[in-house]
């Protein structure tokens, strides 16, 4: 469980080759330890998943309805059984709302590629028109994959068009958020009548 810098910043998490080997006995002094330990990161996760016991299950299931967008987004990535696709997706749709971008945004964007139910794709939309310019960003490359005008979560040939949502003016962001609509075949009209959200 030793994480240094080098480890930290390169994403690297405990060393999990040693519960292959691991007696009975050591795994379950490992499991105490994470489980005294707590669950605080991604790390705790995935080794608690890979333990699957079930104390590591009833810790883990804890964890998916932590307050925390990045707990409950590696509960879902590293024990998908734990989590139902409704409580997924509505994991999906808080992080979307609120979390930044080094705070389980990224997280929640890598899911989306290939979970994005009707609500998941809804808060991208109205995430385009209430987040910061550097999140709606990356929604706007987001929508346009799921909607399969983009060859990938983030299609650099698109940038520049990505970019414009780089903007406070709200009278921009609803221009290209118009333009957007019409790219993917969705009514813009749906999200900017709001009172929230009219520019």
């Amino acid at each position: 469980m030793i994480v240094d810098y080098e480890k930290w910043h390169d994403g690297v998490g405990y060393d999990l080759e040693i519960l292959k080997t691991a007696t009975p006995e050591e795994r379950a002094e490992i499991e105490n330890l994470l489980i005294s330990h707590g669950v605080s990161d991604w790390r705790d996760v995935e080794a608690l998943a890979a333990l699957d016991s079930q104390r590591a299950r009833a810790a883990l299931r804890a964890a998916s309805r932590n307050s925390d967008h990045r707990l409950r987004i590696a509960v879902a990535d590293y024990a998908p059984d734990l989590v139902s696709a409704r409580e997924r997706s509505a994991s999906l749709v808080t992080a979307l709302e609120n979390a930044e971008t080094y705070g389980g945004l990224t997280q929640a964007l890598l899911q989306v590629e290939s979970f994005h139910p009707p609500e998941v794709v809804e808060a991208l939309f109205r995430g385009l028109l209430a987040r910061s310019g550097e999140v709606a960003v990356l929604f706007a490359a987001m929508l346009m994959f799921v909607h399969g005008k983009a060859a990938s979560a983030f299609d650099w040939e698109q940038r520049p068009f990505f970019l414009k949502f780089n903007t406070d003016d709200r009278a921009e962001r609803a221009g290209v958020f118009r333009d957007l609509c019409v790219r993917v075949g969705a009514d813009a009209r749906l999200y900017l009548d709001g009172p929230e959200t009219r520019p």
